[in-house]
């Protein structure tokens, strides 16, 4: 695996296919059949970057908890990432905490962005408190990750919609398997860190609202409509609020849905390409002016 030395950290990364279409991917891990090895090999059109997000794997640690500081740093590191290999424009694709590094990349890196897309990452209700259920529980069991790993197997950190669909229903064992695998696995400092919900100077949805406003590249957004981490509600007002958005609301999933569907993630990804590149996405806000392909 590849190191991309940054001055101040390492970032592991992977790369796949080899086409003109780039997409750039930040999070604390990659499933080995995740969407987007996938989509590098069901399309030769795209070249993919999976970065291990600083703190996480084998890129370099965090001892401190940064607060809402942390995304804002791992925006800059996916930026600075893209500098040093000369890439002029990419897509950015995330999911959960590595939909918020696309969001803070929209605000502050909107010159090099092409389009940026979230999956089960809409920006969190402003109630509940900072962080998430799941992302409290990670960091209440860094003293005992095994322990906490474990505990999974009662208790996972996400809901699964019931289904029938034995594909699903045998990917959703994997994905168990692979998390209590990983988490035990995980050194303390991993499991601490917090980056808290995506734009906390917002203290209303309504205040989110006039934020994600502001974002002035083609967004699309994929969501669960089930999904217990970020509502449906909230994918919702994303979509209304973000110009020229558009978003995919699958009924029947939940925050898993990268892990039990990567093919249909892959091919609204390759539809919204399509229609990105055809002229169907356009934004009138003028920092886009002379962006559209």
């Amino acid at each position: 695996m590849p190191v991309m030395q940054l001055g101040d950290a390492e970032l592991y990364f992977e790369e796949f296919g080899s086409g003109d279409e780039v997409i750039v991917s930040a999070q604390m891990h990659f499933d080995p059949d995740g969407y987007t090895r996938l989509l590098a090999e069901r399309n030769p059109g795209f070249r993919i970057y999976q970065i291990t997000l600083r703190g996480y794997g084998n890129s370099t640690h965090i001892y401190e908890d940064l607060g809402p500081r942390l995304l804002h740093i791992w925006a800059d590191d996916v930026y600075r990432f893209s500098r040093k290999l000369g890439l002029e424009r990419f897509i950015y694709s995330g999911v959960s905490h590595g939909a918020g590094v696309g969001w803070r990349l929209a605000l502050d890196h909107p010159e090099a962005l092409k389009a940026f897309i979230s999956i089960v990452g809409a920006p969190h209700d402003r109630t509940g408190g900072d962080s998430s259920e799941a992302r409290r529980r990670t960091q209440e069991g860094a003293d005992d990750p095994k322990a906490f790993a474990e505990s999974l197997r009662e208790r996972p950190l996400l809901y699964a919609v019931p289904t029938k669909d034995p594909r699903r229903l045998e990917r959703r064992r994997l994905a168990q398997e692979r998390a209590i695998a990983r988490f035990a696995s995980m050194k303390p400092e991993e499991l601490r860190l917090n980056q808290r919900k995506p734009f906390p100077e917002a203290k209303t949805n309504e205040e989110l609202a006039a934020v994600l406003a502001r974002v002035s590249v083609p967004t699309l957004l994929l969501c669960g409509v089930q999904d217990d981490i970020i509502s449906a509600e909230m994918s919702l007002l994303a979509a209304r609020s973000v110009p020229g958005a558009k978003a995919v609301f699958y009924q029947d999933h939940s925050h898993t849905l990268p892990g039990e569907a990567p093919e249909r993630i892959c091919m609204e990804i390759e539809l919204f390409v399509r229609e990105l590149n055809e002229g169907w996405i356009y934004l009138e806000n003028p920092m886009m002016r002379g962006q559209e392909t």
